[in-house]
């Protein structure tokens, strides 16, 4: 089992997770239980800061792009991506997660770009 942690915060109409370490399979079950179990209701923006995880395997990457889905089509929702790596960049642009969200540098960009 990985050494994974997150933290979320409700800012406004913005529900924020920050990643720590390994994003794999574990990690991934625990971003997206933390997404569906704490979501609020009126709360239609979902900021995922992965600058702190650099590495995310395919089951990872499988969870965020389940978790994305439901944001997005089942809740008419937004979500964004921060701090993705190169490779990241790369690999959330090959599996289709940058049609379904847009990479930030900056939490404060993916809240300025994301606001009505």
């Amino acid at each position: 089992m990985s050494n994974f942690t997150i933290k979320t915060e409700q800012n406004d109409n913005f529900f924020i997770v920050r990643s720590n370490g390994y994003l794999d399979e574990h990690g991934g079950a625990i971003v997206f239980s933390a997404v569906d179990k704490d979501l609020p209701a009126e709360c239609t923006k979902v900021i995922l800061n992965l600058k702190e995880s650099p590495v995310i395997n395919s089951q990872g990457i499988a969870q965020i792009i389940e978790l994305s889905e439901i944001i997005v089509d089942d809740k008419s929702g937004e979500v964004a991506f921060v701090g993705l790596s190169d490779l990241t960049y790369g690999v959330f642009k090959m599996v289709g997660l940058l049609q379904m969200g847009n990479p930030y540098d900056s939490e404060a960009e993916a809240i300025a770009a994301m606001r009505d």
